[in-house]
């Protein structure tokens, strides 16, 4: 994997947007969520900034920091036999990291790598676990984020197992075609598990018919 020597810029909160309404209004759909919770957060947070290609997390670093995305698109990827394959792409709203390296604070097996230039809310893993002594709240958010990494992993094989690399290319069309006009196609056809070539002659074909 090339590396990228772009510079990365993280700033305390006092220094970033007072009210971070993105994410703000992202914690409101969780159960018992209030100002007052809010408030308990904003210390622990801080703002970073990856360009195109510049990567949050490398593949065999400990994770420790969960983000949320503000704005653009991240892709998480591992190493298959020296062939990267794309797990999932994160985009705005979300939030993103590699859960099983931020649990165990183990050494993490996919990397994320910034597709577009992108703007994160993270939260490191030493402030996390201080935020879940101090409200159940807390708690309750980890193991939704979590859960919802579970499914999405879990729908993602299955996705590569009952469908054709054809279907697989219409289901995204169909769900996500924003998703399409952003990522390259070379890291979607990573994520369909199919060559470039491929892709590109399922694409001809859909445009003709």
């Amino acid at each position: 994997m090339q590396s990228c020597q772009k510079r990365k810029i993280s700033v305390p909160w006092q220094k970033i947007s007072i009210k971070m309404e993105a994410l703000n209004k992202h914690l409101q759909s969780f159960p018992h969520f209030s100002d007052h919770l809010f408030e308990q957060l904003e210390p622990y947070l801080s703002e970073k900034h990856l360009e195109e290609g510049e990567y949050f997390l490398r593949e065999g670093k400990v994770c420790k920091q969960i983000a949320f995305i503000e704005k653009g698109i991240v892709r998480l990827f591992y190493l298959n036999d020296g062939k990267e394959t794309t797990k999932c792409f994160c985009k705005e709203n979300t939030f993103t990291c590699s859960f099983q390296s931020l649990i165990t604070q183990s050494k993490s097996d996919i990397a994320i790598q910034a597709i577009e230039p992108c703007k994160m809310i993270v939260l490191s893993y030493d402030s996390l676990q201080k935020l879940y002594e101090k409200d159940l709240f807390w708690q309750q958010v980890g193991r939704l984020v979590a859960e919802t990494e579970y499914m999405i992993s879990d729908n993602h094989q299955r996705f590569l197992r009952d469908l054709t690399a054809t279907d697989r290319y219409l289901q995204i069309l169909e769900k996500d075609e924003e998703m399409l006009q952003r990522v390259p196609l070379n890291h979607l056809a990573t994520y369909l598990q199919i060559t470039p070539e491929t892709l590109s002659r399922i694409r001809k074909k859909i445009t003709r018919t």
